[in-house]
């Protein structure tokens, strides 16, 4: 995927370059950003978005490089450590595809800068690859910033898209989870269950209740 978007900003502009590729046999997913004029004002300093006001061309480039293996023994351990701590409170989480992610910036004739992060969180929307979409399962990105990793919930859950809200271009493990596999699922089954159960206890107590005072009455007369 190469798609550019051109956004105006006072006299000049920023063309906002997104381009995938995959290292499978499945072709990358597309990927796009909720609102382009947020994510320019949130890439470049208030000097920078100055020059750009006044009549500068400037680019942001995205690079989404889509892989099934982690071939770093190191980064697998990490993101093996990171998983395993998130099951602790949620339950069995399966493993996607590996996005590498990665930008750049540049102003006129300016040398290109690498971008890894911006001012405010903005939202970044990717399509689930149609082998990875089935019913009842959620999503989850795995976000590794610099060796920290951060799970980031899928704002989206209804749809056959992960969209997440970030500050930090890095790369990120897609992760998922089916409902049987739920903690979460699992502990709101119980609590149904148990208020079920305590639903018809009461209304057995009821019951007996009626039933006794019922007897006593027609003792009484």
């Amino acid at each position: 995927m190469h798609e550019v978007t051109h956004i105006s900003y006072g006299d000049g502009g920023v063309d906002v370059v997104l381009d995938s590729s995959s290292q499978t046999s499945v072709a990358a997913p597309n990927f796009r950003f909720g609102d382009y004029a947020a994510l320019v004002s949130s890439c470049f300093t208030p000097k920078e978005l100055d020059r750009i006001s006044e009549g500068n061309t400037a680019e942001i480039t995205f690079y989404f490089v889509v892989t099934d293996e982690i071939e770093d023994e190191l980064l697998q351990e990490q993101y093996q450590g990171a998983i395993s701590e998130n099951e602790s409170e949620l339950g069995n989480l399966s493993e996607g595809i590996l996005i590498d992610l990665s930008a750049t910036k540049v102003i006129g004739a300016d040398e290109p800068s690498n971008l890894v992060s911006c001012a405010n969180d903005v939202e970044l929307q990717m399509d689930i690859p149609l082998f990875l979409v089935k019913e009842d399962r959620s999503y989850y990105i795995l976000a590794d910033n610099r060796g920290e990793m951060n799970l980031l919930p899928n704002a989206t859950p209804e749809a056959d898209v992960v969209t997440v809200n970030t500050h930090n271009f890095c790369p990120g493990l897609l992760l998922y989870q089916d409902a049987n596999d739920s903690l979460i699922q699992k502990e709101d089954n119980r609590l149904m269950f148990d208020m079920h159960n305590v639903c018809f206890v009461g209304i057995v107590l009821l019951v007996i209740l009626w039933i006794f005072i019922d007897h006593h009455h027609k003792k009484c007369f």
